[in-house]
């Protein structure tokens, strides 16, 4: 079902302005990063272990960047808590999810899948924390086909179907945290990206779990 173009909610940020956001290896990352720096979030880039995610693109300035060395919970844990001991407490969070090359292996993107819900379970306490006192929220972007896998290209993975699920679900449990899943067209650039990622993230109604966005259209999905 076709969408217009959302609203603008200058919203006002919770005391903890830190957001964490996930490395996919691409330009979109510190366009993102930018942007969301320029709309007064300190922004701290979370990568993956380079056997994953070898490609990084250098971050604006201000913006650190903290790597996990391995896929363990233990490591994961530990990450959160230097940021969180170095940024403040974090009350934000976007996970942009890479588009799998040809030949990347199953396992690998499940381990991305694994940590995303991992991080789900460990910030849930600051994420709720930083809804009392401004708009916090948990955002996931898959590269589908940017019509929610229901377009005429199939040549897409489906693991990462996985996080429609997830946001889906922490809407209903989260009730004061902002969750969208938003799946891009990978025929969008690092730009035209971001900023679909900034519109979902200040768009007021927050009744639209999931948004896709193709070269033309934004859409959701409707029974």
């Amino acid at each position: 079902m076709p969408l217009p173009v959302p609203d603008f909610w200058d919203f006002p940020l919770p005391d903890s302005r830190t957001c964490l956001l996930t490395d996919d290896g691409s330009l979109t990352t510190p366009r993102l990063a930018q942007l969301l720096t320029e709309r007064g979030w300190q922004v701290v880039v979370l990568s993956f272990p380079v056997s994953i995610i070898g490609e990084r693109s250098p971050l604006p300035q201000g913006v650190n960047r903290m790597t996990l060395t391995d896929w363990s919970e233990e490591q994961l844990q530990h990450q959160l808590a230097l940021i969180c001991e170095t940024y403040g407490s974090i009350a934000a969070f976007i996970h942009l999810h890479p588009v799998p090359e040809r030949n990347a292996s199953v396992p690998s993107e499940m381990s991305i899948l694994k940590s995303v819900f991992l991080l789900a379970k460990h910030l849930k306490r600051s994420l709720n924390q930083a809804a009392r006192t401004g708009r916090s929220f948990f955002l996931t972007v898959a590269r589908l086909d940017g019509e929610l896998g229901l377009g005429a290209n199939p040549n897409f993975s489906t693991l990462c179907g996985g996080l429609f699920g997830l946001t889906k679900t922490l809407n209903l449990e989260w009730e004061g945290v902002f969750c969208r899943g938003i799946d891009l067209s990978p025929q969008l650039d690092a730009q035209r990206s971001a900023q679909c990622i900034m519109d979902e993230l200040h768009d007021p109604n927050s009744l639209i779990l999931e948004v896709g966005y193709n070269s033309h259209n934004r859409v959701t999905l409707t029974v």
